[in-house]
């Protein structure tokens, strides 16, 4: 009986601090994408090729993974409160020239442990966002300690 090996490459970086999250606000992409786990998820584990698979169908946005007891900060920054989580953050600017921001983040969590319609609720919300490119160099989200969150660099 002969036996395979096989190696499954990942080709998604997988956040482990706050720092490597923000980051992902100042690359050239068009909106990040993150899938919010838990290393103790069922269900993450389950629909995280899933979310990989998505990942190829948009070439301008950034997709990362994060496991939420690696990077909280990232977590709470996201507003993620159940696992798993798709958490979409457009970065640029609307079709009416203004600057998407916090408000404008979407976050796509399991609704009544309906833990199999987050990709597909992921996949329409990402299709229902445009974004303008901005020109130039993109700057570092500041800190906001009346909330304990980030603003872009525009407000």
């Amino acid at each position: 009986m002969a036996m395979r090996l096989t190696r499954r490459c990942l080709n998604l970086p997988a956040i482990k601090d706050f720092a490597q999250y923000e980051a992902i606000k100042t690359t050239k992409s068009t909106m990040m994408v993150g899938f919010f786990t838990g290393h103790w998820s069922a269900a993450s584990k389950m629909y995280k090729d899933q979310f990989e698979a998505m990942s190829k169908a948009y070439p301008k946005a950034t997709f990362y993974t994060c496991d939420v007891d690696d990077a909280p900060l990232a977590a709470y920054d996201s507003e993620v409160i159940e696992v798993p989580s798709v958490v979409i953050q457009p970065l640029g600017l609307k079709p009416d020239g203004s600057y998407y921001d916090r408000t404008d983040m979407v976050v796509v969590a399991p609704e009544l442990a309906q833990f199999d319609q987050v990709i597909s609720r992921a996949k329409a919300a990402v299709d229902a966002i445009h974004v303008m490119e901005i020109e130039g160099d993109k700057k570092p989200w500041t800190f906001d300690p009346a909330t304990g969150t980030t603003l872009p660099p525009h407000q």
